[in-house]
C-alpha cells in the first residue's frame, strides 16, 4: 500500500468521524459523489506516510475488566499521606508492612510511594526503568474542573457506567461508536505491513478498542489462529473429499445477500490466514508457559500455565516474535482479566487479581527480552473506572480516574507520571466517596503511545477525536 492510499485511509478515518451520531443518514453521505471527492482532495493533501522506518513496534493493550481499585496498587508511603490514605479505607487499605517502596522524583518533597507485595514482579520492571506509572489516568472528552462535575457540564456520556465507561475507554466516544483509537491508529498504519489482516489483534474476543473503518480486528484464541476445521486436511465427516469440498464452495465470489456475502469474505480471510500465521508462529522460540506453582504473598499459589491471561499474553508474544519475519512493522494487541469489580469480598479477591496480572506480565516481558524485542513493544493497563476511596463495608464502589502502567524497553521507566492526587476525602480531586477527578486524560496517554508508534500530530487528530481539547501528553517514552 502507497503513501496515496495511506491518506485515502486517513481522509476516510475523519470522515467517519464527522459523521457519527448521524445514525441511519451516516453511511450515504460518507459515500456520495460529494463525500468522495471531499475524500480525494484530503487524500492528495495529506499524502505522507506515517513515521514507520524505526523498525517493528507493538502496542498490547491490557483491558482488566469491571473497575480496577487502583488506589490499592500505588500507595503513598510517607506517614501523612499514609495516615489520611488508611482513614478513607478503612480495612481495605494496604498496611505499611506488606508495601514495598518504589522510586520516583516528580510528585513533590516529602512524598513517597509503594506497590503492594502482590505486584513485586511488575515493581521490579519499574525499578529497573522499564515500567512507569501514569497517574490518575480517567475519560475526558475536555479538562473539566470539580465545579463542572457538579454541574454537569462537559463530562462523558454515563460515568461510571461499566458498559459505558469501558466503550469510552476503548474508542473515546460514547458506547454505540463503530471505531475503536487502537483500530484508528491500525487505519493509519497498516499500510507499513505486509499483511494488514494481522495489524490489529484481540486474543481476548471481539472488542472496539481494535476495530478501525478499514482495519479488522484479527481474533486469534490462546491456541493461535481459530481454524475452520471442516476444512483442514485430514478432517471428515464420512468422507475424506470434505475438506476440498468445503473450501471449494468458500471459494465462491458471489453470495445472495449483503450478510451472507460479508461473511463469507471472513471466512476466505480466515482460510488464507491461519495456515501462515501458524507456520510463523511455529518458528519462534517462544518458550511454553511454566507448570510450576509460583507461591504467592497471599499465601495462596498460581500456576502460569493455567492461567488465562498468561496464556493470551504467550499467543501475542508469539506473533510479536513472527512479526518481522512476516513483514510487519506496526501492530496493535489486546488481551484481558475479569474479576476487577470489587464490591465485595475485595480483602479475599484483590492479592490474586494482582498477582494474576504482575505474574503474567513479568512472565510476558521476560519473554520478550529473550526475544531481543523488549525495545519493540509497549503493554499498557486499561479499566472501566477507578474505584471509591470509601469502604463500603466489604469492597469499594465504582470511581472515575485510574493509575495505570506502561512498560517496555522503550519506556523511560522508573517514574510517576502527571499528577498523583493526594489520597484523601474531601480534596479539591475527590468528587464524592473518593471518586478522583481525572488529571490525564486517555487521549493523552493514547497520544504518547500512538506517537511512539510514529504517528505525526496530525494522524494523531484523527485517531483521537478530542486531542485538540487537551495539551501536554505524559512524557513516557
Amino acid at each position: 500500500m502507497n503513501a496515496s492510499r495511506r491518506a485515502f485511509l486517513r481522509a476516510s478515518a475523519s470522515l467517519a468521524a464527522a459523521t457519527q451520531g448521524m445514525g441511519r443518514h451516516a453511511a450515504p453521505l460518507a459515500m456520495n459523489l460529494a463525500g468522495l471527492g471531499a475524500l480525494a482532495n484530503l487524500a492528495s493533501s495529506q499524502a505522507r506516510a506515517a513515521t514507520t522506518n524505526d523498525g517493528y513496534k507493538a502496542l498490547v493493550c491490557l483491558f482488566m475488566q469491571g473497575g480496577n481499585d487502583s488506589h490499592n496498587w500505588v500507595v503513598p508511603t510517607d506517614t501523612s499521606n499514609h495516615a489520611t490514605y488508611a482513614t478513607a479505607r478503612g480495612d481495605l487499605a494496604v498496611a505499611q508492612a506488606r508495601l514495598q517502596a518504589i522510586t520516583s522524583s516528580s510528585q513533590g518533597s516529602g512524598r513517597s510511594f509503594g506497590m503492594p507485595l502482590d505486584l513485586a514482579p511488575l515493581r521490579s520492571w519499574y525499578e529497573a526503568g522499564q515500567c512507569a506509572i501514569v497517574a490518575n489516568v480517567g475519560t475526558l472528552v475536555r479538562p473539566v474542573s470539580k465545579a463542572d462535575f457538579q454541574a454537569g457540564v462537559g463530562l462523558p456520556a454515563k460515568l461510571f457506567s461499566h458498559n459505558d465507561q469501558q466503550a469510552t475507554w476503548q474508542s473515546l466516544q460514547p458506547e454505540g461508536a463503530v471505531t475503536g483509537w487502537g483500530g484508528r491508529m491500525g487505519d493509519l498504519l497498516m499500510s507499513a505491513n505486509q499483511h494488514p489482516v494481522f495489524t490489529a489483534v484481540s486474543a481476548s474476543g471481539n472488542a472496539v478498542f481494535l476495530s478501525g473503518s478499514g482495519v479488522t480486528q484479527y481474533q486469534v484464541s490462546t491456541s493461535g489462529p481459530v481454524q475452520i476445521n471442516a476444512a483442514q486436511a485430514g478432517w471428515h465427516a464420512g468422507s475424506n473429499a470434505v475438506p476440498g469440498a468445503l473450501r471449494s464452495l468458500l471459494a465462491s465470489s458471489s453470495s445472495p445477500n449483503a450478510f451472507q456475502a460479508e461473511y463469507l469474505k471472513v471466512v476466505q480471510r480466515s482460510l488464507a490466514s491461519t495456515s501462515t500465521l501458524q507456520s510463523a508462529i511455529a518458528g519462534t522460540s517462544i518458550a511454553a508457559l511454566p507448570t510450576a506453582a509460583i507461591t504467592l504473598p497471599s499465601g495462596g499459589t498460581l500456576t502460569l500455565a493455567n492461567e488465562g491471561l498468561a496464556k493470551q499474553l504467550r499467543v501475542v508474544a508469539q506473533m510479536i516474535a513472527a512479526g518481522p519475519g512476516l513483514g510487519m512493522r506496526r501492530q496493535v494487541f489486546m488481551v484481558s482479566l475479569g474479576g476487577f469489580d470489587c464490591h465485595s469480598n475485595q480483602l479475599r479477591d484483590q492479592p490474586l487479581v494482582m498477582a494474576r496480572v504482575a505474574q503474567s506480565v513479568n512472565w510476558f516481558l521476560g519473554a520478550m527480552q529473550g526475544a531481543g524485542m523488549l525495545n519493540n513493544v509497549a503493554l499498557f493497563t486499561a479499566s472501566d473506572f477507578g474505584r471509591t476511596l470509601v469502604n463500603n463495608g466489604d469492597g469499594c464502589d465504582h470511581g472515575w480516574g485510574s493509575h495505570h502502567f506502561v512498560a517496555g524497553g522503550a519506556v523511560k521507566g522508573r517514574e510517576i507520571y502527571g499528577r498523583f492526587p493526594v489520597t484523601a476525602l474531601g480534596t479539591a480531586d475527590d468528587l464524592g466517596s473518593g471518586r478522583l477527578l481525572p488529571g490525564t486524560s486517555v487521549t493523552q496517554l493514547a497520544a504518547s503511545l500512538g506517537g511512539w508508534m510514529g504517528l505525526s500530530h496530525s494522524e494523531l487528530a484523527l485517531a483521537l477525536p478530542n486531542l485538540g481539547n487537551f495539551s501536554g501528553r505524559p512524557a513516557i517514552f
